[in-house]
């Protein structure tokens, strides 16, 4: 179902994915059509080597649009250009392997209908959650998150599953600030959020089966994310930078818009 004005958009980052971009792209398609509301699908290739690209481009639906960087930045940079694209009023992001089934957003909008939330977020550590993953995953994960609610001022119990809603104002707000390209990205939004008075999060249970084809954590991996984390908090909490990159912001915003009068009166 395709609308000049998106109700829901939905950014899915993707790094050669050939094999499977084109049937799970078809299913959130399915699955959104099923929801009954104008929606948008925004497919963010970063740096994918394979047929990536041209697979997505087979899935012929008019709510579909089809964005490739050449250079491999991060998910995080994916998704943000991802959501620069996106003009739905509830706007967000899943994983494009689909290891959290597509109806999360149909559930996720649904949140939003029913309380005033700023951001649906799915959540392994949610009671109602099914995960299956290995028992070192699991310890690493809790472990972050517990750095993560004693760095930040978040109420939440899992802030890595790669599927989120969002509240548009949020969104305007935030994506202009960020920094993070790779690791630590899904923190940084959700943390930034928060500090601008965005902080009313609700949690989703969801089922995730991973797919490993590595062979675990590596190290370097999670030092990247704890540096990431840690340099999040010190622009927040020490530099206030976000603050004052938000004020730049606005001003850079209202000269711009002071210019296009001058010019539409001249």
């Amino acid at each position: 179902m395709a609308s000049p004005s998106p109700e829901i958009s939905v950014v899915l980052p993707v790094r050669d994915g050939e094999a499977f971009i084109a049937a799970n792209l078809a299913e959130v398609a399915r699955t959104l059509e099923a929801f009954g509301r104008p929606f948008e699908l925004i497919v963010v290739s970063d740096g994918s080597r394979d047929a990536t690209v041209g697979a997505a481009e087979s899935v012929a639906h008019p709510a579909i649009r089809v964005l490739h960087f050449p250079d491999n930045q991060g998910k995080g940079y994916a998704i943000s250009r991802g959501l620069e694209k996106a003009s739905g009023r509830l706007t967000g992001w899943l994983d494009a392997d689909l290891d959290v089934h597509p109806d999360f957003i149909t559930r996720a909008a649904e949140e939003f209908e029913r309380s005033e939330v700023d951001a649906v977020i799915g959540s392994k550590r949610h009671p109602d959650s099914t995960v299956e993953y290995p028992r070192i995953r699991r310890v690493y994960s809790w472990g972050f998150q517990l750095l993560v609610r004693t760095l930040f001022r978040l109420d939440v119990r899992d802030t890595q599953v790669g599927a989120k809603l969002f509240r548009r104002e949020m969104l305007d707000t935030v994506v202009p600030l960020l920094l993070i390209k790779r690791y630590a990205f899904d923190v940084e939004v959700l943390a930034v959020g928060a500090s601008f008075g965005f902080d009313r999060v609700q949690e989703l249970p969801v089922r995730l089966d991973y797919r490993f084809t590595g062979s675990g954590i590596r190290s370097q991996e999670v030092r990247h994310m704890l540096v990431d984390t840690l340099a999040i908090a010190y622009r927040i909490r020490v530099r206030r930078w976000y603050v004052r990159r938000f004020a730049s912001v606005q001003r850079e915003r209202a000269y711009r818009a002071s210019q296009e009068v001058s010019a539409s009166g001249s």
